[in-house]
């Protein structure tokens, strides 16, 4: 495995979870800053490092390449990939623009090569038992979706890379929003339209040289309609004060006709899924989360469960690597961060419009 991107994020979710996986391992890092790149290599035991991510993708120490690094970098590094059948892990949003991402998910395709866009949510143990729950027609018929992600990490002023739209083609709803529009097409199906408004609370400063950029939005709610007929509201918003030592909570609220599934992560020490049928009295209550879909993480607090599962079992990453061992397709893939993508698009024009409504013919 190579990787292109020395960040945090790196060293947090990628390096660590083929420190013990059986089939794969990073044998080549690619970063911009040659000791910060040479000290990740050190770090993780890695042989090579380039600063060069052409270099990497051509010297024959890979098999296949993760992309973590800033936005505008993933079209032109995954197309390259794809050219070189490569396997690709891209990092969400996987394109500046849908144009972009439906390039990728054309190439990736046209290549048959395994690919993953890492929506990391969706293997956490809560939101694997509401879709289970779902499947199993908990809720019936679903009518509504409420989610609500409120983090604070864009509180502070300043330049922030995440929202330079030139770099990260839009601020919250490419960030945040696009792990809300995943999940909601995971657990309801396809979105066929939306209409979104978004806000900029926090003044940012200009880029670390001095030059002005366009700037992203921090706060935005979508609407949005799905092929059922079913509705939601997704809210996200990077400037909340929770109060936890994460500083981030997910909420979830969802209604059908036959009962009504409520979900919290508040990122500290609770992660619950509670629920009541239709025609039963008195308030939702706590549904067990299966043991099994803890996968053995310990439960609180919640940052170390989601470190066990993407460090310790085959999600995301270790169970992209093993189906490229074995030839298969995962999912999410580029085909699913397309859609995405196409979605976060119709939201941006829906802002620009004043709020009308988008429709997206689905795939």
């Amino acid at each position: 495995m190579g990787i292109v991107g020395t960040s945090w994020w790196s060293d947090a979710m990628y390096f660590p979870a083929l420190v013990s996986h059986p089939i794969g391992r990073f044998t080549a890092v690619c970063g911009r800053d040659k000791e910060r790149t040479r000290a990740a290599a050190t770090r993780w035991n890695v042989p090579h490092a380039f600063t060069d991510w052409k270099a990497m993708l051509d010297s024959d120490e890979i098999d296949a390449v993760i992309v973590a690094s800033t936005n505008e970098t993933h079209f032109p590094i995954t197309m390259a990939a794809l050219e070189r059948r490569l396997p690709v892990l891209c990092e969400k949003p996987i394109g500046l623009n849908a144009a972009e991402a439906d390039e990728m998910a054309t190439a990736a395709r046209a290549a048959q090569v395994t690919t993953m866009v890492p929506f990391t949510y969706r293997w956490m143990p809560s939101n694997q038992y509401v879709k289970r729950l779902l499947d199993e027609g908990y809720v019936g018929r679903p009518y509504h979706l409420n989610m609500r992600y409120y983090a604070g990490y864009a509180r502070a002023g300043g330049y922030a890379w995440r929202f330079d739209n030139e770099k990260a083609g839009a601020g919250i709803l490419g960030d945040l929003g696009a792990h809300w529009l995943d999940m909601a097409r995971w657990f309801l199906g396809e979105i066929t339209a939306v209409s979104a408004t978004t806000g900029r609370f926090v003044t940012r400063g200009p880029r670390p040289d001095g030059t002005d950029y366009p700037r992203g939005e921090d706060s935005a709610v979508l609407m949005a309609r799905f092929e059922s007929g079913a509705l939601a509201i997704l809210q996200t918003s990077a400037v909340c004060w929770e109060g936890t030592a994460f500083g981030q909570t997910h909420l979830l609220d969802l209604h059908g006709s036959e009962g009504t599934l409520y979900a919290t992560n508040d990122w500290d020490h609770v992660q619950e899924v509670r629920g009541v049928k239709a025609g039963e009295k008195g308030p939702a209550h706590a549904l067990d989360i299966p043991d099994a879909l803890w996968a053995g993480a310990p439960r609180a607090p919640v940052h170390d469960t989601y470190r066990h599962i993407f460090r310790r079992t085959e999600a995301m990453t270790r169970g992209w690597v093993t189906a490229i061992a074995e030839g298969r397709f995962v999912e999410p893939d580029l085909t699913t961060g397309a859609r995405v993508q196409q979605l976060i698009g119709a939201g941006l024009a829906s802002v620009a419009g004043g709020g009308q409504w988008q429709q997206v013919p689905a795939p």
